[in-house]
């Protein structure tokens, strides 16, 4: 039956770009006859080269961006052009939840009023909202973030948030969260209630704090959740996927302890709700190199601890619950299903990858991938890629595909110069959750055997004592972990329990109780959507048409045919072999749209 409705979905696909060209190809199949024979990738016509390429969240469209003329989307299954926008410029991109719209920063022109953050519609080319922001950065970035249904976004102001109907943000804001020296904020996965988080850095001796407000906000318009804490100039707000609880992870550039060039980083978890947050026990002292949550909201993994790393599994109470072992580990990558779990030490490490088993807390198998820059998951789940990349490594370009269990390269290529490789995504349920299969005989026949460990030199009379003691310590092995050892202290809504002693007994609610909180959150929930549905009626609804007089459409025809005349002037000095700036041509591209106005007004 699994073998049946994976047939059924649609094959998976992935882009490598290149220096002159963006190549797609089909990928492996998720089920062949006998699992085994893995039919050669099937590769598609080029398409032109570009700077970069973002996937949307569900794998329908392809946004292929080029500095020097704007961008393209295209449906990845057919390669069809949906939409050709003439902006150059652009430096940055992202995606809304449902791939609607697009949101491009380019740096801003002086002396230009026009926004050079621009949101876009994607049906049709045309610009939604434009708003003015002076610089860019990699880990405040998409500016504007949406709700999971769109129904509202968000951007940062300078006394705190502005929330906007998603659907209509150039209408104006629908909302404030008003907090001062607000540096970051992140919209929780999800729908009603919907939730946004705020960080606040430390000043003046005061403590750092994120806060979670609600929106529409409640009657005393406060947040429902609250953490503080101190040694945290930056955080990365990592929220579950179901938008439940939230991963602060909090770092400095100066270590105090002085155990770390690199400063110190901490990490804690705050419920969405306000019941619950603590401060997540590592298992062992030092950096955290990684935290990813569970695609199922079930937990998350952290890489923490001097090298090797020690990685760790948590519940979704921050407990943790099982250890992978120490390795020079510092990526973890989970499988859209969340079932599969790679651990792999790329950047400065060998490239070593161990494939996981989430359900059964077995390990799968292992692999290696010198000098990976990009790695990422097939959307069925079954096949994980890693690629070599210009310009962070100038030779021996090219990719590799490893199947679930790390059994491979299945599919080895070199290339001159690849810039990225990506898989296309897809929405859930498009691909069924198959667990492991079991490999035949020919199959484990096909594995090589681990290479022979050559013998360093070794001094007259050493024992090697050290070296015996840090291969004990690499190769830690797995293990449940003692949930009372580890377990974190509860510090909002409820009292404590010291690490070490066994939770108190709590009791069970009634179920009459249970009825009467269940209707009281009923009402609650709908009061909260009505509020929402008036908020976003009062900006949703399209306003009139406009009847310009005679006069009106005159003078308006006048500003259309001076804008004409600026830009037949650009193009007299582009004919003439003049350089134009960002700003003229800008206004180039704006040339049909502003013949077809002056046609209206006519």
């Amino acid at each position: 039956m699994a073998q049946a409705q994976a047939q059924e979905a649609p094959r998976t696909k992935f882009y490598v770009r290149g220096k002159t060209s963006v190549e797609p190809f089909w990928g492996l199949p998720s089920v062949t006859p006998d699992d085994l024979a893995l039919r050669k990738i099937e590769a598609e016509a080029t398409l032109s080269t570009c700077d970069n390429m973002f996937m949307s969240p569900d794998g329908s469209k392809a946004a292929f961006i080029s500095t020097e003329l704007g961008f393209v989307v295209r449906a990845t299954e057919t390669n069809e052009v949906l939409v050709e926008v003439a902006n150059p410029g652009i430096q940055a991109v992202a995606w809304s939840p449902l791939a609607t719209q697009l949101v491009t920063w380019q740096r801003p022109v002086k002396d230009s009023t026009d926004g050079n953050l621009i949101v876009w519609d994607v049906s049709n080319g045309s610009i939604i909202a434009r708003f003015n922001q002076k610089t860019y950065t990699r880990d405040h970035w998409p500016s504007i973030q949406w709700s999971s249904d769109e129904t509202i976004a968000a951007r940062l102001s300078g006394s705190g948030v502005q929330v906007y109907n998603g659907r209509a943000i150039g209408a104006g804001n629908i909302g404030n969260i008003v907090l001062e020296n607000t540096a970051k904020f992140s919209v929780a996965p999800g729908s009603i209630p919907y939730k946004i988080a705020l960080f606040v850095p430390e000043k003046k001796g005061k403590p750092a704090s994120v806060r979670v407000y609600p929106f529409p906000p409640n009657t005393a318009q406060s947040h429902v959740a609250f953490k503080s804490f101190y040694k945290a100039q930056d955080v990365k707000l990592k929220w579950a996927p179901n938008g439940s609880a939230l991963i602060i992870e909090t770092s400095t550039d100066v270590d105090t302890s002085g155990k770390s060039y690199y400063g110190e980083t901490n990490l804690f978890f705050l419920q969405s709700d306000g019941q619950y947050d603590c401060s997540i026990p590592v298992t062992k002292q030092g950096p955290v190199h990684d935290v990813q949550w569970d695609p199922t909201s079930r937990g998350f993994v952290v890489l923490a601890g001097s090298m090797p790393a020690n990685a760790t599994l948590y519940d979704n109470q921050a407990c943790p619950v099982f250890e992978f072992g120490a390795a020079s580990r510092n990526t973890i990558s989970w499988s859209p299903h969340g079932r599969f779990l790679c651990l792999a030490g790329f950047g400065n490490l060998p490239g070593h990858m161990d494939f996981w088993d989430r359900n059964k807390l077995k390990k799968l198998g292992s692999a290696t991938s010198e000098c990976a820059t990009v790695h990422g998951w097939s959307p069925d789940s079954r096949y994980f890629a890693t690629a070599t990349t210009f310009p962070r490594v100038r030779v021996d370009n090219g990719f590799k595909i490893f199947k679930y269990d790390g059994i491979g390269p299945v599919v080895s290529e070199s290339r001159g110069e690849i810039y990225d490789f990506q898989f296309r995504p897809a929405a859930a349920g498009v691909y069924p959750n198959r667990p492991a299969t079991p490999r035949s005989k020919e199959e484990e026949a096909t594995i090589a055997p681990p290479a022979p460990v050559r013998q360093a030199y070794r001094p007259p009379n050493s024992t090697g004592a050290l070296a015996a003691m840090l291969r004990r310590e690499e190769g830690t092995g797995a293990r449940k972990l003692d949930r009372n050892k580890y377990a974190p202290v509860k510090t909002v809504g409820g009292s404590g329990v010291i690490p070490g002693m066994a939770a108190p007994v709590v009791k069970k609610p009634s179920k009459a109780e249970k009825k009467k909180k269940a209707i009281e959150a009923a009402a609650a929930k709908a009061e909260i959507e009505k509020a929402a549905a008036e908020l976003l009626a009062s900006v949703a609804v399209p306003a009139a048409k406009v009847v310009l007089t005679p006069e009106e459409k005159a003078k308006k025809a006048k500003a259309v045919q001076k804008k004409l005349k600026q830009i037949q002037d650009i193009k007299g000095k582009q004919a003439n072999g003049d350089t134009l700036n960002e700003d003229q041509l800008a206004k180039l591209a704006m040339e049909v749209a502003l013949q077809a106005e002056l046609e209206t007004l006519a």
